[in-house]
Parts: structure tokens; sequence; C-alpha cells
């Protein structure tokens, strides 16, 4: 593998790097129409990561190392607590645990604040 510079390009074994030079340019205000524009239907085959939290437990580590199989570990919420739906670390709904088919689901009974506009 070549380690030595030529000039401002250097080979290597994955293929060829060249380096640029990025001229500096000064900050200008917006123009023209937004990326999205207001046409949300572009985002809709974007993946997202949902999860579904139950509750949390606070303990010690030492409590925690302790867990083992039969082990209990009580939650902050009560049963009839709604749970939360959460993207991104952010809770875009509550709603109530049902049973789809041999699975768990969600229905949803309110929509977070934020996420309704």
């Amino acid at each position: 593998m070549s380690s030595s510079m030529s000039g401002k390009t250097q080979d290597k074994a994955a293929g060829h790097t060249q380096l640029i030079e990025l001229a500096e340019i000064q900050p200008q205000p917006p123009a023209g129409p937004a990326v999205l524009a207001g046409n949300l239907s572009l985002l809709d085959s974007v993946p997202v990561s949902v999860s579904v939290v139950v509750g949390e437990a606070r303990t010690t580590v030492g409590d925690l190392m302790a867990l083992r199989e039969l082990s209990v570990l009580k939650i902050d919420r009560s049963v009839d607590c709604p749970v939360d739906v959460v993207v991104n670390g952010n809770v875009v709904a509550r709603g109530q645990l049902v049973v789809v088919d041999d699975n768990f689901g969600v229905r949803i009974s309110e929509i977070a604040p934020a996420a309704k506009a």
C-alpha cells in the first residue's frame, strides 16, 4: 500500500483518493421553495422505528445484577395506565395495550399535542 503523497492525490488499496479545496462562502438568507414545500407525502415511504413504552424502573446496579429467571422487576405504572408510543425519543401518542392475533398492539387513545399540528 502506498503511503507517500504525490501532489494532492494519494493511491490506496481501496481506490483513488483526491484531496479537494472547498471555497469559503458567505451565509445567505434562504431563497426559493423549501425542500418539502408543504408536500409531506414525499416522506410517506421513509421508514421509522416506533417503540411502545410500558413503563420504567429505577434500581441499583447491584439489584440489577442480582436479577435471575423468575425475578420480578416492578415498573412505575399501574395496569390501567396508558402506554407511550415513542418515535425518535419523542412521545407522539398514548394508548392501551391490546392483542392482535398472537401479537401485542396499541389502541391509540390520545395524540401528543405537538404531534397534532
